[in-house]
């Protein structure tokens, strides 16, 4: 791919555009005026290009109250769907950023459609001779030239295979991954230009965002991550018959080609006409989101109806798994502590946990950050039903409150929290009684009790044995060379008293914390061994009375460690 960096920078200083970057030129212009008539003139005048990119501004409303007006979020989804699909993925993307963009827009964002009018068969037909090759026909028995579903990235096609199976085949249109990888280099110049020309956008990381979008797209582009995507879903609900994830025809399957097996059944809007109890399909469905979320750390990034069908035996079939988040265990420890706190409304909980969760962009006043937080909080859950608790959209608050403080969450949060805001409102589409804290509580219970496992302290323990370990041992190798700093005066330190103060505080809380540490290591190690000393079992736990009460002691430890 060509850099239009270079190409653009050139412009800008000489006014001469290279004749190889004339296609990158042509487009960003055509960027530059979508916007500019939607109503986005003032950004792109800051950036100073109206003459190099002879972009016209006559007429356009060039104040920045154009903005934040009450359309503004109808606007941008009219010029994102104007220009093509890397920016309709764009604004999808966006609308799980609250912590960028006001609800106000992340909701009108929420409306962009990826439905665009599908290509001829011939176009897809040079595609599978490309990547099947010249007899790709001889592996099917028929397939349907007019195409299920057509987005922007691929279509589908349904089809049959020579052996019988029905399958679905998802193939990539053709050219759209260079017009992508072209609008994506285009759209990391201008974010750099924003962010140099724009205070706000250097404070919404206008380039991370795009950064961001960039991985997650180029993800969509390459099937064979979906394909992994899927195997491992199948691998994660293997015990759950009543969830059933499509199995990918490997050997049909290509970066722009995805052969996979056909799911029939029906839209949840078809079930709710028919009149049908929905109660059973709720809680399945409730029960696959929270899995992913809270168990596995591997879930759908995009869960929403059309996605999800109803199959014959009251059972659901998951669709369309290229956009995925992922949680590490801490990552998931931290989530079920912030639910833990909002079932027990333990507020304190919510705003530390969120802000360790969290990237801070420049200094905190963690006082004003937390009274935010439970402002926030107390609004959605002191005093209401817990059947009447949105997590998803006080998620979306916090998050969106915490720009104000130089606080954003990672994007896997972001997109986790999207994910929540999602299933809430699905269920609560075809089951409007359905209480979700209720349905999350044996997935909390579970993760707690598991959170304090002996296996799961052993683990906790063994690895800040290591990390200490390693800390000794880079002692000898550290320290010489810092006191050779010391005696250079190369290292200088200088201190407000208030600092000093600050610093003694946290030095003697670091000490207690290494004798905390100590302890409960002393506590995990004496209990690992007593399970090998042949010692009577106490039935009410499953292990030996002194063993029990050595690992209690850890866990205590280990819970004022966190704590503290």
């Amino acid at each position: 791919m060509r850099d239009p960096l270079s190409v653009l920078r050139t412009l800008v200083s000489s006014s001469r555009a290279l004749l190889t970057g004339a296609r990158e030129v042509a487009r960003f212009r055509e960027i530059a005026t979508v916007f500019v008539t939607h109503g986005f003139g003032w950004a792109f005048a800051q950036l100073k290009l109206r003459r190099e990119l002879q972009v016209e501004f006559e007429g356009a409303d060039l104040t920045r109250k154009a903005l934040s007006d009450p359309d503004t979020g109808k606007r941008l989804v009219a010029a994102l769907t104007k220009l093509g699909p890397t920016f309709v993925k764009l604004g999808q993307i966006l609308s799980t950023r609250t912590d960028v963009l006001p609800l106000s827009i992340t909701r009108e964002l929420e409306a962009l459609q990826d439905n665009v009018e599908p290509v001829p068969f011939s176009q897809i037909e040079v595609q599978l001779v490309r990547n099947l090759g010249e007899k790709w026909r001889d592996h099917f028995a028929d397939l349907d030239e007019k195409p299920l579903a057509s987005a922007s990235i691929a279509q589908v096609h349904r089809g049959t295979l020579v052996d019988g199976r029905k399958v679905a085949l998802k193939v990539q249109r053709p050219g759209v991954r260079s017009k992508i990888e072209s609008d994506l280099g285009i759209l990391l110049v201008l974010g750099s230009w924003l962010e140099e020309a724009i205070d706000e956008a250097r404070a919404m990381d206008i380039q991370g965002v795009i950064t961001g979008f960039t991985k997650s797209i180029s993800a969509e582009l390459d099937f064979r991550i979906e394909a992994r995507n899927l195997d491992r879903f199948r691998a994660n609900f293997a015990d759950k018959p009543e969830v059933v994830f499509p199995a990918v025809q490997a050997e049909l399957s290509t970066a722009e080609i995805l052969c996979m097996d056909f799911l029939e059944g029906r839209k949840f809007s078809e079930v709710l006409e028919s009149g049908e109890d929905t109660k059973p399909l709720v809680s399945i469905y409730f029960n696959t989101a929270y899995k992913m979320l809270f168990f596995d750390g591997f879930f759908h990034g995009d869960l929403h109806p059309g996605n999800v069908l109803v199959l014959p035996d009251n059972k659901v079939g998951v669709l369309d798994c290229g956009m995925v988040g992922r949680l590490s265990p801490s990552a998931k420890d931290r989530v079920i502590d912030i639910l833990y706190g909002v079932i027990n409304e333990d507020l304190e909980v919510v705003a530390r946990t969120f802000y360790e969760l969290s990237i801070r962009t420049g200094p905190v006043d963690y006082e004003k950050f937390e009274a935010d937080v439970i402002e926030i909080a107390e609004r959605y859950l002191v005093g209401i039903p817990l059947s009447e608790i949105q997590i998803g959209t006080l998620f979306g608050e916090i998050v969106a409150g915490a720009t104000r403080h130089a606080v954003r969450m990672p994007t896997d949060f972001t997109m986790l929290f999207k994910a929540i805001i999602t299933t809430e409102g699905m269920a609560k589409s075809i089951a409007p009684d359905v209480d979700p804290i209720e349905l999350a509580r044996p997935f909390i219970t579970q993760m707690v009790a598991e959170r304090y496992s002996p296996e799961r302290l052993k683990q906790i323990a063994l690895g800040d044995f290591n990390m200490i370990s390693r800390m000794f041992r880079s002692l000898p190798r550290t320290l010489p060379a810092l006191i050779d700093d010391i005696r250079a005066g190369k290292l200088a330190v200088n201190l407000s008293p208030d600092a000093l103060a600050e610093q003694d505080r946290r030095a003697v809380a670091r000490q207690k914390r290494t004798v905390r540490l100590a302890v409960t290591l002393g506590f995990l190690a004496c209990g690992t061994y007593s399970l090998g000393l042949g010692l009577p079992v106490w039935p009410l736990v499953g292990v030996p009375a002194l063993t029990a009460f050595l690992f209690f002691g850890a866990g205590v430890g280990l819970f004022s460690l966190w704590w503290k």
